[in-house]
């Protein structure tokens, strides 16, 4: 204790020690230069968490190093960090206990003073010590914040880092299964495409072998409703405006097991270069007028036909379907009544919906399209035969007779109706003669019919003998009445 107090009081004369520092300089640099090495280990300080104080600590003892008695100062301050070692592992009253060792390891060469000076200053860094121990501790309670305040830039960077992730010429997995691969040539400037967007493109068409089958068509197209081949469908949808990509699909894809005749076979891979030139939002079938929608429905119309003519019936229904939102809106969606041509496509669009369910076998759709159509146009004769089709697939031979007889008779010279009515007729018969059989079954008329003719009782037995004696008695009685008139004519002949 009472060295403590005497350090205390010697903390004026640090200062003035450190002032006489540069004086001596010139004389000691040589000898000290290789101790002076040691004082970058006064960096270990900031291990008591005070960086911001202890920091000041190396200052005063670097600038003395030039003294002549440098030697054992710098022995001295590296006695310091041993000190804050122990102090985080010692109270408070052992750190003034190691200060006696510490200035008992001095050289001969140290005065008194300069021991009271030394002993004064590592008291002083105690203290400081002490003093900053809070702040220390708040210091590192605030950091974590501030790293959190850090992270979101970092988050940010990462995101922009995901943006450009997808470079140039790299082909990219769109389903994962290596069925479907996307390659971008050009980055997109405009927005992402949407599901339900008018989206116009130039498209060029190629098999595998690099033969193109479709060069630079511009066309426009519905996104995600069945317009154009899945492959297009799916790779759009993850475009921009402006974006110029390749697609590689195989045929699942494409146009599958049909192909496209001539050009494209069953199973073909297909390579796709496409470029989306603008995208618009699709209005509400309500707040289009009859001519927007006319062309749209139309267009999905002639979409139908194509598919049809290759045999994708699934696809051609798909397309008719949508046509007729379009063309055949209900009537709390659209104003006024449609024109005469409208009608016309709307009677064609349902027809052919109800051909293409058909030969799907949806033959309830069926059924419904081709009432529509005849709502639309009750004269229609391919409603009329289509729906005798359905009809007659469905078992409904009936129905069907009188669906063909109404057919035949808006049009008596259509030779298609009258062969389908006489084999609707043929074959109305022949389940009527079917339907009795089954009724005779079902009654057992034909086991009775069968019992009768194997009866063996008496009755059964005479009833068959006079059966057959009847005629033969009746032709006996002819012979004899011949007989005696030709005897009798014979004697009025001699007479």
């Amino acid at each position: 204790a009472p060295e403590t107090a005497t350090a205390t009081a010697a903390a004026p004369e640090t200062e003035a020690a450190t002032e006489a520092a540069p004086e001596t300089a010139t004389e000691t640099a040589t000898e000290v230069a290789p101790e002076t090495e040691v004082a970058p280990e006064t960096e270990v300080a900031p291990k008591t968490e005070v960086a911001p104080k202890t920091e000041v600590e190396p200052k005063p003892v670097v600038e003395a190093a030039p003294v002549a008695e440098t030697t054992s100062v710098a022995e001295e301050k590296q006695a310091v960090p041993d000190l804050t070692e122990q102090k985080s592992a010692n109270t408070p009253n052992s750190e003034t206990v190691t200060v006696a060792p510490a200035v008992e390891k001095e050289d001969s060469t140290v005065t008194t003073d300069q021991t009271q000076e030394v002993e004064q200053q590592q008291k002083d860094n105690a203290e400081e010590e002490k003093d900053t121990a809070p702040a220390g501790n708040t210091i590192s309670a605030e950091q974590p914040p501030a790293k959190d305040d850090e992270t979101p830039p970092k988050v940010e960077e990462k995101k922009e880092e995901d943006k450009d992730t997808t470079k140039v010429d790299e082909w990219i997995e769109i389903l994962g299964n290596d069925t479907l691969k996307k390659k971008i040539k050009k980055h997109g400037t405009g927005e992402n495409l949407e599901k339900g967007q008018q989206v116009r493109m130039k498209y060029t068409l190629m098999l595998s072998s690099g033969k193109i089958v479709d060069d630079n068509v511009e066309l426009t197209f519905q996104l995600g409703d069945g317009e154009v081949i899945d492959a297009i469908d799916l790779t759009a949808n993850l475009a921009k405006v402006g974006e110029v990509y390749e697609a590689l699909t195989q045929s699942r894809f494409g146009y599958g097991v049909l192909g496209r005749p001539p050009h494209i076979g069953p199973n073909c891979s297909l390579l796709i270069l496409v470029e989306i030139i603008q995208a618009e939002d699709t209005p509400k079938v309500s707040d289009m007028e009859e001519k927007e929608r006319v062309n749209i429905g139309d267009r999905k119309r002639k979409i139908g036909n194509d598919h049809f003519a290759r045999q994708d019936f699934a696809r051609a229904s798909r397309n008719y379907t949508s046509a007729c939102k379009y063309l055949d809106p209900p009537s709390y969606e659209v104003k006024g009544e449609a024109s005469a041509e409208t009608r016309d496509l709307q009677a064609k669009t349902w027809c052919n919906l109800a051909l293409a369910e058909l030969k799907s076998g949806n033959l309830g759709n069926g059924i419904q399209a081709a009432d529509r159509a005849l709502e639309i146009d009750p004269k229609n004769t391919k409603a009329l035969y289509r729906k005798g089709k359905l009809l007659e697939q469905k078992g409904e031979l009936e129905e069907a007779e009188k669906s063909l007889k109404r057919a035949v008779s808006f049009e008596p010279d259509s030779q298609g109706c009258k062969q389908f009515l006489k084999e609707l007729t043929k074959k109305i018969a022949s389940q009527k003669k079917k339907q009795q059989q089954m009724c005779k079954k079902m009654l057992n008329l034909e086991d009775e019919e069968k019992d009768k003719k194997k009866m063996t009782s008496f009755g059964e037995k005479e009833t068959t003998w006079l059966e057959g004696a009847i005629p033969m008695v009746a032709g006996a009685v002819t012979v004899g009445a011949l007989a005696v008139a030709a005897y009798n004519g014979l004697r009025s002949f001699q007479g």
